[in-house]
């Protein structure tokens, strides 16, 4: 069997990955979501208790952590609003193998898992997970390092936590993060300038507005 190990895993170290699982009525859900690992062949998912991912694993317990380096999938998967009919959104996803888990098509590697344990502690879930399979990287040609694709990650996983903290009334984190996801488009604009980078990083900004000022409308 492979290990975490052989996909770059080590111990005390947050990795970012996508967590797919299926809700109660059997549809596909996917989430950026950063793991860790005990060192044991575990991982450790820590959702907030609000979102769906948290209420998928308390139902099935289980779920599949998919590895991918492409700034499109994290996007596709964490801004779902925007493919209203879920077309696009379903056909992202197969079948796992072992668990009742859909996984992402174009994942660089998948890691099958079934919750052993949850604790809950100030609105969010410590999930400790232990492994049924892992599916090795697929052999990807080496590519030129551009910034843009980074940057758009980064401010995707900004962007879902500054949802959270805007509905939790927390002005400073959302503020700091706000500012990081457009130092973040700047960069994007001068490294991939008319890309589907700066597309993307076009649509986050404008949904933070849109959050912003949802948020001010109801306080």
């Amino acid at each position: 069997m492979n290990t975490l190990f052989d996909l770059g895993l080590v111990k005390d170290r947050i990795f970012e990955t996508i967590v797919s699982t299926y809700d109660s009525n059997g549809e596909p859900n996917a989430a950026p979501m950063g793991v860790m690992t005990d060192g044991v062949q575990r991982l450790i998912i820590e959702p907030y208790i609000t979102t769906q991912t948290y209420r998928n694993l308390v139902l099935h317990r289980c779920a599949v952590v998919n590895i991918t380096s492409e700034p499109v999938i994290y996007y596709e998967t964490s801004f779902k609003e925007d493919d209203p009919d879920k077309r696009a959104f379903l056909n992202l996803f197969e079948k796992a193998d072992l668990i009742n888990a859909p996984r992402l098509r174009d994942a660089d590697a998948y890691i099958e898992v079934k919750v052993r344990q949850i604790d809950v502690k100030k609105g969010r879930a410590k999930v400790l997970c232990g492994i049924e399979k892992v599916y090795p990287v697929a052999k990807i040609p080496p590519k030129a390092y551009c910034r843009a694709p980074f940057a758009v990650i980064e401010s995707i996983i900004h962007a879902t936590k500054i949802k959270v903290f805007l509905s939790n009334g927390e002005k400073e984190r959302t503020k700091e993060l706000i500012n990081l996801v457009k130092h973040y488009g700047v960069l994007v604009r001068k490294t991939a300038p008319d890309s589907v980078y700066t597309n993307m990083m076009k649509g986050i900004l404008e949904k933070i507005e849109a959050w912003t000022k949802a948020k001010k409308r109801f306080t």
